[in-house]
């Protein structure tokens, strides 16, 4: 891998093949959601490796002095090269900027496309705040990381997270299903790994729910995700037992709407859109 980073500091480009951050292949051996998951988690360390110098890599990603970083909210687009050419020796182009900062949380921006043709595979916008790793409370990010990028203090804020649509009337409407938290979902810091929240809904949607005709989608294993909003709310554990309520739109049957429950409180809510017609192709 290399990374470059931009004369105003702002921005990181790296290039590097797949299979260097994912083996997480789906049943016709593309890469999956989870596995652009990770090359974008990814994507932010090479980002905040590069801007060390107020020692935020140390202080947030490892919890060292005390804090760390969350994702509170992500929204991503997928696009049809990540399915059709996208493989595990692909050489992909990374460019992660910074593009708001706020007292105790920033947004960045990825694209990523195929290096050689330029294709575009996915962006993401993502919202971090740091946490007191204690009482998990939002803190104030490193006055000289502040400083750094003031400019980007008074300018609106890209991206957040539209309201999420209240659960149905209708009863039936909901399927649910509950989940154990186990030992592969655990993080370094003894907590649910973020991403595996997507994994539990896309379970209750493609592999549950449409297995059981809850839903418009067919199950045959394939999953062609268009675009996902998430938005993290709390916490979970080793062992927890989470419940995923999900339910169709009324109007758009692309669409997947999911609540991750932990003893009746809300710790995670997404919106999926699927490319059904995809789906229908290739069954």
């Amino acid at each position: 891998m290399r990374v470059i980073q931009s004369s105003d500091g702002k921005e990181t480009t790296s290039s590097f093949t797949v299979d260097e951050f994912t083996d997480k292949h789906d049943i016709e051996g593309g890469l999956t959601y989870l596995g652009l998951c990770n090359i974008l988690k990814h994507a932010g360390f090479d980002w905040w490796s590069v801007k060390d110098s107020f020692g935020v890599m140390d202080a947030f990603f490892y919890g060292h002095g005390g804090t760390t970083i969350f994702v509170r909210s992500q929204h991503m687009h997928v696009y049809p090269a990540f399915y059709s050419k996208v493989t595990n020796k692909s050489l992909l182009l990374c460019k992660v900027k910074i593009v708001f900062v706020g007292k105790t949380s920033l947004v960045l921006h990825t694209v990523l496309r195929l290096e050689q043709t330029g294709e575009l595979v996915a962006t993401s916008s993502v919202v971090l705040v740091c946490v007191d790793t204690t009482t998990r409370r939002p803190v104030a990010l490193p006055t000289g990381f502040i400083q750094k990028y003031s400019d980007l203090q008074n300018v609106p804020r890209p991206y957040k997270v539209s309201g999420f649509p209240r659960f149905p009337c209708s009863p039936e409407k909901l399927y649910r299903y509950s989940v154990s938290v186990a030992e592969n979902d655990i993080d370094r810091n003894n907590h649910t790994i973020q991403s595996h929240y997507l994994k539990f809904c896309m379970d209750a949607a493609v592999q549950r729910g449409a297995r059981e005709q809850a839903y418009s989608i067919p199950n045959k294993g394939v999953a062609v995700v268009k675009e996902i909003t998430m938005e993290y709310m709390g916490e979970s554990i080793l062992n927890d037992t989470l419940v995923v309520v999900s339910w169709e739109d009324d109007i758009n049957p692309n669409v997947i709407y999911n609540v991750i429950q932990k003893e009746g409180r809300d710790i995670f809510q997404c919106v999926i859109t699927f490319d059904i017609a995809v789906i229908r192709s290739k069954i």
